[in-house]
């Protein structure tokens, strides 16, 4: 059976389920208030890098955000971590390769990127060479 930090889940739940343990190890913390507002605010999603065996979770959090909150996050979650007595993901008791990544970034597309400088370098070519 899997588990999320001691709490039976199936995969599809896992990132749900993460977000709800975060909250429960959460009480009796310092800062907790600050935690759980930016918690709220975040986006929580997980995936199953299948060539690593690894499980990510991913925490994106609103352009409002500053380094100093994910600086904070990081900080509180490797706490809670490291306070619990189970693993952050576990399968039959054993536990399982995890990793959480904490960022309030967008993601750059690079294929539009460079499909845009491509389209760009073809209509300067174009109109040279008299085709436009």
């Amino acid at each position: 059976m899997w588990k999320v930090f001691g709490e039976e889940a199936i995969m599809v739940q896992f990132g749900i389920v993460w977000m709800e343990r975060m909250r429960d190890l959460s009480k009796r913390r310092r800062d907790r208030e600050r935690f759980l507002a930016l918690l709220d605010q975040a986006d929580i999603s997980y995936y199953l890098d299948i060539h690593q065996a690894l499980h990510v979770f991913k925490m994106r959090l609103p352009d409002s955000c500053t380094a100093e909150d994910v600086e904070f996050l990081k900080t509180f979650i490797q706490r809670i971590i490291k306070s619990v007595e189970y693993p952050m993901v576990e399968f039959d008791d054993d536990e399982q390769k995890a990793a959480l990544i904490i960022t309030a970034e967008d993601p750059s597309d690079e294929h539009r990127e460079c499909r845009s400088e491509w389209y760009k370098r073809k209509i300067e070519e174009d109109k040279k060479a008299g085709r436009v």
